[in-house]
């Protein structure tokens, strides 16, 4: 039990906790994570581009440099993973599920900061305008 926080506040967040994990978004993001886990191809593909990119890091502090033809080929075939990887089916639907889930506690940490401070966090860059919001 976490001793820096009153049973009453603890019994609060623990409520919380059920409903964020009642919530379809939860579901879909713990679904779409498992998905994303089980995809032989795309972890192939992950696992390449790791590769290749360790690689690539790795040929700067050589000292015989790549040569730029095959330096180009191998930023090349990074970025050809990237696509793929981007467009896979599973990563698309766990990006989306990552979102709504993103949207759902940035929302309830935002209301937990007016509920604390009386102030709503900005929607925007507050260095682009003088609206006071804070």
């Amino acid at each position: 039990m976490n001793e820096s926080l009153p049973e009453e506040m603890l019994s609060l967040i623990h409520a919380l906790g059920a409903l964020v994990k009642a919530d379809p978004r939860c579901a879909e993001i713990e679904k779409t994570i498992d998905a994303y886990e089980r995809a032989e191809d795309l972890n192939a593909l992950v696992s390449e581009y790791n590769e290749q990119q360790n690689f690539l890091a790795s040929a700067y502090n050589r000292p015989e440099p790549l040569s730029e033809e095959f330096r180009q080929s191998v930023q090349d075939r990074i970025d050809a993973l990237y696509d793929e990887i981007t467009a896979h089916p599973a990563y698309v639907a766990y990006v989306e599920a990552k979102n709504a889930f993103d949207e759902l506690t940035n929302a309830i940490y935002g209301e937990l900061q007016f509920a604390i401070t009386g102030q709503r966090p900005c929607a925007h860059d507050c260095a682009s305008c003088a609206s006071k919001c804070h």
